[in-house]
């Protein structure tokens, strides 16, 4: 499995802190029941409630045995999305052997829980510190350098070359003139009509204006009917933004240039596993030159 920046800071960010030995399982058991740590005595009389690992975000560990005083530093990687690898070195003394491999790898439970396998026990770990994770600077954080800033070849606008459609059985991005003919169609067969048609269009008749002063804006058409006196009560109200040619905007967004790409605020709420995500999308172009815009719903063509 290939993991992806994504994985990896989620993988940092569970298993940095500090791990106790909560409780064991013994395979051969009839119940499977959780024995815990403080109960399960080893040949010299100590318990594994003394035994601490640490891991650190820089990918190194340190494990500790409180009964005796035995420390032993280590290294860790994330090999999975809920698994680990880590490196004993000798702290539980086992030959390098299959049984060690085992020992030193680390697996995700319940989403609480790390559990490695010690024979024929499985030793569950269990978080009891958190540890410091960097968290590194968002794209909407980070300032735009001067070479950042002279890049404004992304200014101007765009019209929706392809926007998210239904056709037929088919949920995906079509073209204006492929959206026209099935519409066409469909008014042929009665299943809509033309004020439907009309509706379904908007999208492609949205521009999408990128200013040189790093603003995005969404201009609209303004709906037939709509007189001079609705339109200036709605500016003077704050309820639109400026109106052009038959057009108006609503709230900007922004935009930037960083090492080279492009990004946008897509100005969206995202979260993943509880976790907020970044608003900011890069703007990509496809083989065909068009900007991937609106979280993938459309495509932008340079007008």
């Amino acid at each position: 499995m290939e993991l992806d920046a994504s994985d990896l800071k989620r993988g940092l960010k569970f298993i940095v802190g500090t791990w106790t030995v909560d409780y064991l399982v013994n395979a051969w058991s009839n119940d499977l029941k959780h024995i815990p740590a403080s109960e399960f005595k080893s040949e010299d009389g100590n318990d594994f409630s003394a035994v601490t690992y640490t891991f650190f975000e820089d990918h190194t560990l340190l494990m500790k045995n409180a009964a005796n005083g035995q420390e032993e530093q280590g290294t860790w990687e994330q090999t999975g999305w809920g698994t680990f690898h880590y490196t004993l070195n000798g702290f539980l003394n086992l030959p390098n052997s299959d049984f060690l491999k085992a020992a030193e790898t680390l697996e995700m439970r319940d989403g609480e829980y790390l559990v490695f396998a010690l024979g024929f026990f499985a030793v569950a770990l269990k978080k009891t510190e958190e540890g410091t994770v960097t968290e590194e600077p968002g794209i909407g954080d980070t300032e735009m350098s001067e070479a950042d800033l002279t890049m404004t070849e992304i200014a101007g606008k765009y019209e929706v070359a392809k926007a998210m459609a239904m056709i037929g059985d088919e949920f995906s991005l079509f073209s204006k003139e492929e959206v026209i003919r099935d519409l066409d169609r469909r008014i042929a067969s009665g299943e809509i009509d033309e004020d439907e048609k009309r509706e379904m269009m908007q999208l492609f008749d949205v521009i999408v204006e990128f200013t040189p002063d790093h603003r995005v804006l969404q201009w609209m058409k303004i709906p037939e009917g709509v007189s001079e006196e609705e339109i200036r009560a709605a500016v003077e109200a704050g309820e639109i933004g400026p109106v052009e040619n038959g057009y108006f905007t609503r709230e900007e967004k922004a935009w930037k240039a960083l090492d080279g790409k492009y990004y946008y605020d897509t100005g969206e709420h995202r979260e993943m596993f509880g976790e907020e995500q970044s608003s900011w999308d890069e703007l990509k172009a496809d083989e065909e030159g068009l900007l991937e815009f609106g979280s993938g719903m459309m495509k932008l063509r340079k007008m």
